[in-house]
């Protein structure tokens, strides 16, 4: 269990149940990101598990394709099959979703009549959206970490029927400490946010590279640095809105729902897998006892989707005590963090690889790709899929075939290196507000809302995260047959 006692949760906490689904009932929500991994499982369990009645969806146009068409592209996603299986009439369900142009560059970044419409209609928030590149530069992912998040609240401030932010941030963004309490830390260097601003905006792009190092130090990249900027921002500037903090790990393939295993993208620890499901020779360079945190992207959704409900209660229930004068907190922070199951990145390898088709690649899974403290052992492995994949494609190059190896295998070095970091440390945190919601919910949400990490079959879930990554694999490869015949 989450917890082993209720030690915990205080006695007035315990009188109050959370009823999530009742907190949904004919409810209006607003995502950004609802286009992205976490975004679409959020959309998906929000249309098949709980009665809203729209979901407004902040989309940009992308490689001109419009806002509309990138919804229609999103919900013919298998991800979706469930929803047109179990439902007499799906697309009175998928009716629910609008989409909304948007341009988070511009100050005004929704145009009317859909920004009365946002205002006057939306109740509850996600904010999923945020650029996970680590090669954008540090100006370009503040803009898009926190100018865009600063925009959003500005906006909702005027939104008269608002009950719940949730602002999902990352359990890395303050890395630099080896223990995490579900709090904002406000320590940003170099002056903090504003002066970061202001010292970045006359720089040129070269300028900004060679001093971005100095800034975002000691963590390890731009990413991670510009989320702690953002919840410092949430903190200064937005404790009057009903808002809280998700600080999801390492977010892995589905577990149960809608589809087991269900995935689609090959980033992060995804990526880093491939060479298992290829069978290649690599090891990775890492600290040998160090323990990834991860969670099922359906565990996760579910633990923010109760998040939303809780920050209204205790939002609510912070304006009681201010009116009497007490001291309220900063806005909540759930750490998600589960430390009953957890593995090594060695044990994790031999995981995955334990749901591999033939009994020899299982066996062999493990040790074709592993951890090592050897950085020199790493390099040869690497070196050695660099000089395969330059015979691989001086091979199509005789064929008069496109080359395709080497980029594979540069992407897979590069991020190999960012995630370096993450294979060489390990966290400890405080879960109180995560494992107080577990206990909270009511009995009737309790199977809805599974987001226990600590219960889950470990065995069982990667033999679904190994097929998965295959079913992804697959798909991926004939969407290049499908290019390939249609520009012959």
């Amino acid at each position: 269990m989450l917890l082993d006692s209720l030690g915990a949760v205080s006695d007035k906490d315990r009188m109050k149940e959370l009823h999530v689904s009742e907190f949904y009932r004919d409810s209006v929500v607003l995502i950004t990101g609802g286009t992205g991994f976490l975004g679409k499982v959020l959309v998906e369990k929000l249309l098949r598990c709980f009665a809203v009645r729209k979901i407004f969806l902040l989309i940009r146009e992308k490689r001109a394709t419009s806002s509309s068409i990138r919804l229609e592209q999103m919900i013919r996603d298998p991800i979706f099959d469930t929803i047109r299986g179990s439902f007499i009439h799906p697309d009175k369900v998928f009716a629910k979703l609008v989409a909304i142009e948007t341009d988070f560059a511009a100050d005004e970044f929704v145009k009317e009549p859909y920004r009365t419409d946002l205002l006057n209609e939306t109740q509850i928030v996600f904010h999923v959206m945020a650029s996970v590149r680590f090669d954008l530069g540090l100006k370009n992912t503040l803009d898009t970490n926190v100018t865009t998040t600063e925009r959003l609240y500005k906006f909702l401030r005027s939104a008269p029927r608002l009950q719940s932010i949730v602002h999902v941030s990352t359990f890395y963004s303050n890395s630099d400490r080896t223990h995490i309490d579900e709090c904002v830390y406000d320590d940003v260097r170099f002056g903090g946010l504003d002066n970061v601003r202001r010292i970045l905006d006359p720089l040129t792009v070269s300028e900004q590279a060679l001093l971005a190092p100095a800034i975002i130090s000691p963590l390890p990249n731009d990413y991670v640095f510009s989320k702690k900027c953002a919840e410092v921002l949430i903190q200064r500037n937005f404790t009057d809105l009903p808002i809280g903090i998700c600080r999801p790990p390492i977010v892995t393939p589905s577990y149960r729902e809608p589809v087991p295993g269900w995935v689609d993208c090959l980033q992060g620890v995804t990526g880093l897998c491939v060479p298992i499901l290829k069978q290649r020779l690599l090891w990775y360079y890492g600290d040998l006892t160090s323990c990834p945190q991860m969670v099922p992207v359906d565990y996760c959704i579910a633990g923010m989707i109760t998040a939303a409900c809780d920050i209204r209660v205790r939002f609510e229930e912070n304006r009681v005590d201010e009116s009497c004068d007490r001291n309220v907190p900063t806005p909540s922070v759930y750490n998600f963090y589960f430390d009953k199951n957890l593995i090594t990145w060695n044990q994790f390898i031999a995981l995955v690889a334990s749901g591999l088709p033939s009994p020899m690649a299982r066996k062999l899974g493990s040790i074709r790709t592993r951890v090592t403290r050897c950085r020199f052992l790493s390099r040869v492995t690497l070196w050695l899929m660099f000089v395969m994949a330059y015979l691989a494609d001086a091979f199509l190059t005789l064929l008069g075939k496109p080359k395709c190896h080497l980029k594979l295998v540069s992407g897979l070095s590069m991020l190999a290196d960012a995630v370096e970091f993450f294979r060489c440390n390990t966290w400890t945190a405080r879960n109180d507000n995560t494992k107080r919601m577990c206990l909270l919910l009511a009995p009737a949400d309790k199977e809805l809302l599974n987001f226990d990490v600590d219960q889950i079959d470990l065995a069982d879930y990667y033999k679904q995260y190994t097929k998965g990554l295959l079913l992804e694999l697959e798909r991926r490869e004939a969407r290049k047959r499908q290019r390939k015949t249609i520009n012959c």
